[in-house]
């Protein structure tokens, strides 16, 4: 289960500005962005039903995912102007290793009824 990193598909720089085409793929139903804290966590939890496309504007973190069934995992860090399809079933746990401002696109909006957020902590596999 390796994670494609992903990179800007286009990116234009003028005397006018710049323009980076993030994603160009999906249906996002669900835009958010913010801010983290070097030494922050975010995650610790899948969906069941939910993609998500996560996107480094600047900053850096690591991040460990595994899959809740098949319990294969994958680590990777991402750096500024990076990003990453988290995929259904695969409990996330990213820690930001410097201030951050990220993007996040959901394949569904956030529903207080029903969240389709499901606790799985995700813990390092001793390699031996």
């Amino acid at each position: 289960m390796a994670h494609d990193i992903i990179q800007p598909s286009f990116s234009r720089q003028d005397e006018r500005g710049t323009l980076h085409e993030l994603m160009n793929s999906g249906i996002w139903q669900s835009i958010i962005t913010g801010e983290m804290k070097s030494g922050a966590i975010m995650g610790n939890h899948y969906h069941k039903e939910t993609e998500v496309f996560f996107f480094l504007f600047s900053g850096a973190l690591d991040a460990i995912t595994e899959h809740v069934d098949t319990k294969s995992q994958d680590q990777f860090s991402l750096k500024a102007m990076q990003g990453v399809i988290l995929n259904t079933n695969e409990s996330h746990k990213l820690t930001f290793t410097e201030p951050s401002h990220y993007l996040l696109l959901k394949s569904k909006p956030y529903d207080p009824e029903n969240p389709d957020t499901y606790h799985y902590d995700v813990i390092v596999k001793d390699a031996t």
